[in-house]
Order: C-alpha cells, then structure tokens, then sequence
C-alpha cells in the first residue's frame, strides 16, 4: 500500500488504521462529526488529535519520526 492510498482509504472511507511501530501497537482513528473529519493517532499508550490529515503525517510522533517516514516500514491493517 503507498502512502497515497493510505490517505485515501482514511480520508474516503473512514476506516481505522493499526500497525505496530517498535514494538508498540499504533493506529490512527478518523472521527466525522458535521461533515468535518478529525483524526486520532496512537502510538503505544500516547494519543493525540488532529485537525487535518497532513498535520498527523508530518508530525514526529513517533520517536521523532513522522508517519510520512515510518510509513515504508509498517505493515498498515485496515
């Protein structure tokens, strides 16, 4: 899955992303609530809330790293 479709599928469809990034569980939750769409991303036990999709990929939430980085090397589940 590329990056590019990653997006899509939150973005469309609003599904749930997990995967595990050193060793701890992470996801991001899309949440729409008046046709305006929020996300929740987790990375072990830390959660945190975004306005906007790119906000949550350029962030460095995990360890310093941005989803946009770790992205190649996780095994994304919808």
């Amino acid at each position: 899955m590329t990056l590019e479709e990653f997006v899509a599928i939150l973005s469309d469809e609003y599904a749930t992303a997990e995967f595990e990034y050193n060793g701890q569980q992470c996801g991001v939750e899309p949440q729409t609530q008046d046709s305006e769409t929020t996300y929740t991303m987790w990375y072990g036990e830390v959660w945190k809330d975004y306005d906007n999709i790119d906000d949550l990929l350029s962030d460095d939430f995990f360890d310093g790293r941005p989803l946009r980085d770790i992205f190649d090397s996780v095994d994304v589940q919808f």
